[in-house]
């Protein structure tokens, strides 16, 4: 078999569950939910075309084959381990133990989180934060310690504790509107941007405002991602319709102003989704951080 081919997520996963006897075990040691571990093994069984394990009312149990190839496969991860352990700088082996990886929304990643991880970095300076910027259709909970979503509260608000809620409200320069009066209508007079992933869109906006909405007289452009648009509001290329949360450094320094206050109910929300249990310290204590960072907003 060709190196390239072999399964070695679902190897280790079957060398950890033969190796402790339970995947309850197994998934504490490796961090992961036990429904991540059989999806693993099923997708391992099905590469080899072979079932590894046999299922009973009161655990597992091993086929002769199965117990061969975990033996030869436990031997050869205590040689794998010592060799790394050798080369590698002293207290490698701690490391792992510190790692937190974080999963999260692009646009709250780079607005919210990224600025704040200096002050995450000095309190907890042994903690290896890993943060991953990923859509929220995109990302898989079971790879992650701790898990961002976004949405509305119909699909979180019995899974998750909401984070930090929003207000999607228009955004500009503030040499778009100058001092002059702004409505509502007279923001079709200005070139709006509008991005596929916004939670509200120009045209829902108006309507619920009563306002009719023709594109073809419009002035319209097309900028992806959100934050992007945000740069390019900033720089006085049209109109946005964004997030309280992700303006506000903008709104802070002055480079963005709302030029017409948003009166209707709150928008998505970020929420934090619920810890595993029997996570390690690292992960608890930089989930409580989330969670008081959100309480306690900071000023840039």
């Amino acid at each position: 078999m060709a190196r390239s081919r072999l399964p070695l997520r679902g190897i280790a996963v079957f060398s950890a569950i033969s190796r402790l006897g339970s995947f309850k075990a197994a998934a504490s040691e490796l961090n992961l939910s036990p429904s991540a571990l059989s999806h693993q093994i099923r997708a391992l069984e099905e590469e080899l075309g072979v079932q590894l394990f046999k299922r009973r009312g009161w655990g597992i149990a091993l086929s002769s084959d199965a117990a061969r190839y975990a033996e030869t496969l436990n031997d050869l991860f205590d040689r794998m381990s010592r060799a790394t352990a050798e080369i590698a700088a002293p207290g490698w082996d701690q490391t792992s133990k510190s790692v937190v990886r974080i999963m999260t929304p692009p646009s709250i990643a780079a607005h919210w989180l990224v600025p704040r991880l200096p002050e995450f970095i000095k309190a907890h300076p042994n903690i290896d934060l890993r943060v991953s910027a990923i859509r929220t259709a995109d990302g898989n909970t079971d790879d992650f310690d701790i898990t961002i979503r976004y949405g509305d509260a119909t699909r979180w608000k019995e899974m998750a504790r909401p984070l930090l809620r929003e207000v999607i409200q228009p955004y500009c320069a503030p040499s778009q509107v100058g001092r002059k009066a702004v409505t509502a209508k007279t923001l079709l007079s200005l070139p709006l941007v509008q991005s596929r992933e916004n939670a509200v869109s120009w045209e829902a906006w108006f309507r619920q405002r009563g306002i009719r909405f023709e594109p073809s007289g419009l002035q319209l452009l097309q900028i992806d991602p959100s934050y992007v648009a945000i740069e390019a509001a900033v720089n006085g290329v049209g109109v946005i319709l964004e997030s309280s949360i992700l303006t506000a450094k903008y709104i802070k320094s002055g480079q963005l102003v709302a030029p017409v206050r948003e009166t209707q109910p709150p928008a998505p929300a970020y929420w934090l989704m619920p810890l595993r249990r029997g996570v390690r310290a690292p992960v608890q204590a930089a989930h409580a951080w989330l969670i008081e960072q959100a309480r306690h907003p900071k000023e840039f």
